[in-house]
């Protein structure tokens, strides 16, 4: 059975792009615009992974990630992802419990690496 990949970004472009290339890489993947989108399908559907932008409107990536150790309780791993590559900004994402951080430009390579690693450690998914 395909992995699940949920994407948030509210680029539709970088969105569009990012799911096509990782359906290419043969994950199943689901995409919301903005954090309230995405708790909606998290609320619906098992996902084994969430991709989120952190400069969002209205609910950062951040108050996303929190929101869904808060309120669904499920351990379902994160990757932060921004054109804001400071330290502090990737600091803040590791320290709120991402699994990891990705720059913007996205280097598609690097990024299917870090999903493929992740997947090849946690032979299921942490959704319960």
């Amino acid at each position: 059975m395909k992995k699940k990949i949920l994407i948030v970004e509210d680029d539709k472009v970088l969105l569009q792009v990012i799911k096509l290339k990782l359906e290419k890489e043969g994950y199943a993947v689901e995409k919301a615009e903005n954090a309230g989108e995405a708790l909606r399908v998290i609320g619906e559907k098992k996902v084994d992974l969430i991709i989120s932008d952190i400069m969002m409107p209205n609910i950062s990536g951040l108050s996303l990630l929190n929101m869904i150790r808060e309120f669904f309780m499920v351990k379902v791993p994160v990757i932060l992802m921004s054109a804001l590559n400071k330290a502090d900004i990737v600091n803040s994402a590791m320290e709120s419990g991402a699994y990891a951080f990705i720059g913007k430009p996205i280097d598609f390579n690097k990024l299917c690496l870090k999903i493929n690693l992740l997947f090849s450690r946690y032979k299921t998914s942490n959704i319960t």
